[in-house]
């Protein structure tokens, strides 16, 4: 076993992005919009190139690289024309305001450059604050981003100032200052998995000088691990072969060893010692098509765990509605947002599948897959008993309606009705008038309720296409 020696790099620029999922409340996407045209965010559109430029402090994102990137059939998801078409609706707002993130050893000065607020279907929410900072050892650099994606009070080990105020927690900064009252139109305890969900981050570090990556650098970028309660740099493994093995399996090398990225369902790392010309390549890349990349990711893997989350919580033997809500989900969620490929270019297509397979989305849509089947065929069990029973029913009414009842009394019901023979039936007759009767009435309380659930299907149909379950088409 190679002992592992910590050696000091410095880190000339470091861009963050901290994306953090919410659940939204049912039916206030609209009233959020207004809300955030009102805290003067503005809608993203890829057709205005002024947005190139306006979010992303000294640097710069190509809108058209970021079009090209993606497959049409997803650039209609992602990238919506307008407010009325559904999909990945992106609003931004430019901050340009500095900070300070004070920690146990150390205190960290960062810049704000925006923040995005992306409002999905289904009722989820990202919101991502774009930082940077400069000039700053590797370790600091990693303490500052796991400092900052806590979101837990009692894992809280930093705090936030700002223009004389402090703030605990990153969430206490967003709520009371960043977006206020945003709160107002989250719903997070409906959905209990996001609240386990750690803010996810994406970085690139920009290594000074001549220095080299090492493996050891790989994995404490993307693991996050920084200072430790000594406030001296460390790494969360003793065995270099180990971290060797794990790198291997997290890890995108085409562009090794001037760059390498790490990707893992918590974060997204890039360390590079690329200078000028290629570093403003990657932090295009990085701001554009790999952003999204990750987007849509953390949008398959939450929504999957949404459904396994509600059939959880459904009783599938007595909540017949919510059991036809979650097939519905599963079927226009693979139908309308789950392709097989989603960049156009193999370079892109194999970081893509580096981040399904960190966000292990294929295991997640098989056990989709398997609830699926779960609920039809319990849905099909259940509608066979049900036919069996009724076809039962009227099997035996109009057995003993057509051969025995019916029998005893018609002739007093041809021609012109003598009602006052009825007066005169024995036990017997009136027993077959009763059965005939109630056959009649079993016929027509079927015939209603068959006619009134299949109205009540078509309504909860199109209330779910228009509120609950947004498809990519315009409405």
């Amino acid at each position: 076993m190679q002992p592992i020696e910590l050696k000091e790099k410095h880190v000339s620029t470091a861009l963050f992005q901290f994306i953090i999922p919410f659940s939204l409340k049912a039916g206030t996407d609209q009233n959020l919009s207004h809300y955030l045209e009102e805290q003067d965010f503005t809608l993203f559109q890829l057709s205005d190139v002024q947005m190139e430029q306006a979010y992303y402090g000294s640097y710069h994102v190509s809108h058209h690289d970021l079009e090209a990137f993606f497959l049409p059939l997803t650039n209609k998801i992602l990238f919506p024309t307008s407010e009325q078409q559904n999909g990945f609706q992106r609003y931004t707002k430019k901050l340009d305001i500095n900070s300070l993130l004070t920690a146990r050893n150390v205190s960290i000065p960062f810049h704000i450059h925006s923040v995005d607020l992306f409002i999905c279907p289904y009722d989820l929410v990202y919101l991502t604050i774009r930082t940077e900072i400069n000039n700053l050892p590797l370790s600091q650099t990693i303490e500052f981003a796991d400092c900052l994606r806590i979101h837990e009070p009692q894992l809280q080990k930093s705090q936030i100032e700002y223009s004389g105020k402090v703030y605990p927690l990153i969430i206490d900064f967003l709520f009371d200052f960043l977006v206020p009252q945003l709160s107002n139109y989250l719903n997070n305890e409906a959905v209990t998995f996001l609240t386990r969900q750690k803010i996810y981050v994406q970085s690139l570090l920009s290594i000074s000088g001549e220095e080299l990556i090492d493996t050891v650098d790989v994995y404490r970028t993307g693991t996050l691990c920084g200072l430790n309660s000594a406030g001296n740099p460390y790494v969360r493994a003793n065995n270099l072969e180990y971290i060797s093995n794990y790198i291997n399996d997290y890890s995108y090398n085409r562009w090794a060893p001037s760059t390498s990225y790490f990707i893992d369902d918590q974060s997204f790392s890039c360390i590079t010692i690329e200078k000028e010309i290629e570093l403003s390549f990657l932090i295009k890349q990085f701001y554009g098509p790999f952003y999204y990349a990750v987007l849509i990711n953390l949008f398959h893997k939450l929504v999957f765990l949404k459904i396994s989350d509600d059939f959880t919580v459904t009783n599938i033997s007595q909540d017949k509605k919510e059991v036809d809500k979650l097939i519905y989900t599963i079927n226009s969620f693979t139908s309308n947002y789950f392709f097989a490929e989603y960049p156009a270019s193999t370079e892109g297509q194999e970081l893509f599948n580096h981040l399904r397979k960190s966000f292990t989305i294929d295991n997640l849509y098989s056990n989709t897959k398997d609830i699926l089947y779960s609920l039809f065929k319990y849905d099909e069990n259940n509608m066979m008993k049900r036919d069996s029973l009724v076809l039962l029913v009227l099997t035996l009414y109009t057995v003993i309606c057509g051969i025995f009842s019916m029998n005893l009394f018609t002739h007093d019901l041809e021609g012109k009705i003598n009602w006052s023979h009825f007066k005169y039936y024995n036990p017997f007759e009136y027993f077959a008038v009763g059965i005939v009767l109630s056959g009649i009435i079993v016929v027509a309380i079927l015939g209603f309720q068959s006619l009134y659930q299949a109205v009540q299907d078509q309504i909860r149909r199109k209330k779910r296409v228009q509120e609950s379950v947004k498809t990519s088409k315009k409405q």
